[in-house]
């Protein structure tokens, strides 16, 4: 059974969360990975619901919802990345990585910043209606952001945690809280 629009909207509205102030740095970038999850679903939920095929294709969504949505999306995506420029290159260094898993993550933000841009100019010239570039521009870039992600979790952040005491990443979390939205 599909969800009412009107239900959709509320998933919208930011979400208490309780203030966990010893979070780390690590913390910090998990939380804006789950931000980002949640509003690239909430995007996919809006635009999934096709009436038509192939370039024909249509979305029933209403289009203020999602345009509230992708200025959400844009909005969490600047500020995480804003907080990765400001502390992860740093804490990498710190910590005496292999360069070449700074390359990595380098090479990683930069694909997702460029199906970020594409996504951006796919959505703006849209007519709201016929949405197939834009859902398969969003698949694309829900893919690379995933890729994106799981690849810190799984590697870089574990191996922050083993290499870094554990006050200098709360520290950094710290200062983080500060990195404007």
């Amino acid at each position: 059974m599909n969800r009412p629009i009107v239900a959709l909207d509320e998933a919208l509205r930011p979400v208490p969360m309780p203030v966990r102030r010893h979070m780390d740095i690590i913390d910090r970038l998990l939380e804006g990975h789950g931000k980002l999850r949640g509003t690239l679903a909430f995007l996919t939920v809006l635009i999934d619901r096709p009436s038509g095929i192939g370039w024909d294709d249509r979305a029933t969504a209403d289009r203020k919802l999602f345009a509230r949505a992708l200025d959400r999306f844009f909005t969490e995506f600047k500020a995480h990345e804003a907080m990765e420029d400001a502390y992860l290159t740093r804490v990498l260094r710190q910590a005496g990585m292999d360069p070449a898993l700074s390359a990595a993550i380098e090479e990683g933000h930069r694909a997702v910043m460029e199906m970020t841009k594409l996504f951006g100019a796919v959505a703006a010239s849209g007519d709201g209606e016929h949405v197939y570039r834009l859902r398969t521009v969003l698949s694309r870039l829900c893919e690379e952001l995933e890729a994106h992600m799981v690849y810190e979790e799984n590697v870089v952040f574990p191996e922050l945690r083993a290499r870094l005491p554990a006050g200098l990443l709360r520290e950094l979390g710290r200062r983080a809280r500060t990195v404007p939205a």
